[in-house]
């Protein structure tokens, strides 16, 4: 009895529990007794529970749903962890009775010091300033020539010289990697299990990009090349092909200077045209190559291509699962819609949705 109400099975589901399943549960109910012993005795020493207004204490019982109660810390804790300032910082403010906090309950009050116990997802103001909670993903424009690393030791520009202080100190990760060269749709990350399964091939999250490539294209030839697979130096690969079309002369013209002014200065313009990276003059037709993937091996789409006769120009990663790059500048972020908020928690394990939720507030992407 004392099983089924902490645990909501019914005798049957018991009896066929394995026995590692039966010593958990068994722990689980000792546990729980003796915290519920210790409370006794502790309301009855502070007088607590006698008397004409107490209300009785409830024994033999917890609550409902243990685990997915909402843990409460430090708000000192709370708010440096948010990225606001340093521990003591947040410290020191709380101390002044400047932070307000919204809670559960929807009641906002103002928090009487750095010891009081908040929610972690609770909304906190300082000095009338939200400051939001980690967001699960945010969607960032990674601009062409920005190395996907954490730091270059060449003095490249990273990517997360573009993350706002405020999401970096939280652990906010980059999922995989974009090449150097590549442009496009890059997540960022505040959950391991969701990273992990963004790019783990055997949970099928499409990858969708577009591709600048040398020649004329044929769609049928080059279609069943990608359909049946192409042999690279990391393996064999496979792709849909979802549009094609060539592109007139003088804007082949005008992606080839542009490629040319835009290099980086530790790219040597005749080493690249010697080694048959770029052409020497502006008259290589070119096609655009609109295809998706499941995979995410290094330069995997440019070796596909290129051993299908047709080297990437230029290529732009566009989509992932549903998230779009859309409108998004170069070097923006932006937070999930509703729509792509849902799909990432369908991507989550049951176990891995408690603890997550969509932000209601902009986040703070200009400091």
């Amino acid at each position: 009895q004392r099983i089924m109400s902490l645990t909501n099975l019914n005798l049957k589901k018991i009896l066929k529990l394995s026995l590692s399943d039966s010593f958990s549960l068994c722990f689980l109910v000792g546990h729980q007794s003796y915290h519920t012993h210790a409370l006794s005795r502790h309301r009855e020493k502070n007088g607590k529970i006698h008397g004409k207004d107490s209300l009785p204490m409830k024994t033999g019982g917890t609550p409902k749903n243990i685990r997915n109660r909402r843990p409460l810390l430090r708000a000192d804790r709370v708010l440096s962890n948010r990225g606001w300032g340093s521990r003591s910082d947040s410290f020191n403010v709380l101390k002044q009775k400047r932070v307000r906090v919204q809670r559960k309950s929807g009641e906002i009050e103002i928090v009487q010091g750095p010891s009081d116990r908040i929610g972690i997802e609770d909304l906190l103001w300082v000095d009338n300033e939200a400051i939001p909670e980690i967001p699960l993903l945010l969607v960032y424009h990674k601009p062409k020539w920005v190395l996907s690393a954490m730091r270059d030791t060449m003095g490249r520009p990273t990517v997360m010289d573009s993350l706002p202080p405020f999401y970096e100190k939280q652990g906010l990760n980059h999922v995989g990697r974009l090449d150097y060269d590549t442009s496009g749709l890059l997540l960022f990350s505040s959950n391991g299990v969701l990273t992990e399964r963004l790019l783990n091939p055997i949970y099928n999250v499409p990858k969708e990009y577009v591709a600048f490539v040398e020649g004329v294209v044929n769609i049928d030839e080059l279609r069943k090349q990608l359909q049946q697979g192409v042999e690279t130096s990391e393996g064999k690969h496979t792709a849909k092909l979802l549009d094609l079309d060539h592109l007139p002369s003088d804007e082949c013209q005008d992606i080839w200077e542009n490629l040319r002014q835009t290099l980086p200065v530790e790219y040597n313009t005749k080493d690249l045209q010697m080694r048959g990276y770029l052409k020497s003059d502006n008259d290589t037709p070119l096609s655009r190559v609109r295809l998706v993937v499941s995979e995410g091996k290094h330069r995997m789409i440019r070796r596909m291509l290129a051993n299908c006769g047709h080297g990437v120009v230029l290529l732009t990663r566009e989509r992932q699962g549903k998230i779009l790059l859309g409108n998004l500048k170069p070097g923006k972020f932006r937070k999930l819609t509703p729509e792509e908020f849902e799909w990432a928690m369908g991507i989550l394990p049951e176990t891995g949705k408690k603890s997550v939720h969509n932000l209601t507030t902009e986040p703070r992407l200009n400091h």
